[in-house]
């Protein structure tokens, strides 16, 4: 599978997975909140260095391309920014790999 399709799929899934939740879910409240509300940050980062390093070791330039570019707009907290933007980078790090 390609990266592109990869970060599609992953996207996809995440996307419906929070509309799916906001429709089902009732907001959390309190510490709860607090703690629901950093969450994004941490599960991205572990999922990009698991990805990063890979089962082998290596680092692909096209991962760490979209890595990269993706951790440029992670302040802005737009899920399809940092979609956007993350393929983006992995295209260009396979390109000039």
């Amino acid at each position: 599978m390609s990266p592109a399709a990869i970060v599609a799929v992953v996207a996809a899934v995440t996307v419906g997975s929070r509309i799916l939740a906001m429709a089902v879910v009732p907001p959390p409240r309190g510490h709860l909140a607090a703690v629901v509300d950093r969450l994004p940050a941490p599960l991205f980062a572990v999922l990009a260095a698991a990805t990063i390093v890979g089962n082998d070791g290596n680092l692909d330039p096209a991962v760490l391309g979209g890595a990269g570019a993706a951790l440029v707009t992670v302040r802005r907290r737009s899920l399809l920014i940092t979609v956007v933007v993350g393929l983006s980078g992995a295209m260009a790090g396979h390109v000039l790999a």
